[in-house]
């Protein structure tokens, strides 16, 4: 009877262990993007705010907002070209994304500008 009691419970003990190794399997070792879990393609986002700094030359702008300051680089060709009509002090429209913590402008208009004449892609 100690003999059978013994194996049920190593039988028991041995089923729990396997499955747990089998739930195991299921879970990925590693995040699927290798790049510390940043998402490969970054959710854009919209900001309004005035410009404190701009040098269209090299694709780069500050806008403050009400909530922050963003920095924010070009990388668009014709993203580039709109900074090219916007100065210090003027209020803008900004689509941008985080890109791996880079702030990236895809679009820039001027606020106030008709949807679609002024804003850059």
């Amino acid at each position: 009877m100690r003999y059978t009691v013994m194996t049920s419970s190593l039988v028991g003990v041995g089923m729990l262990a396997l499955a747990g190794m089998s739930s195991a399997e299921t879970m990925p070792a590693k995040p699927s993007n290798p790049e510390s879990g940043v998402e490969s393609k970054a959710s854009p986002k919209q900001a309004t705010g005035e410009v404190t700094f701009i040098e269209a030359k090299a694709g780069k702008l500050a806008v403050k907002t009400a909530e922050q300051e963003l920095s924010l680089n070009v990388q668009a060709s014709a993203t580039r070209k709109a900074l090219e009509s916007i100065k210090v002090g003027d209020k803008v429209n900004v689509s941008y994304r985080d890109q791996g913590g880079i702030l990236v402008a895809d679009a820039v208009s001027k606020s106030g500008a008709m949807e679609g004449a002024g804003a850059y892609r």
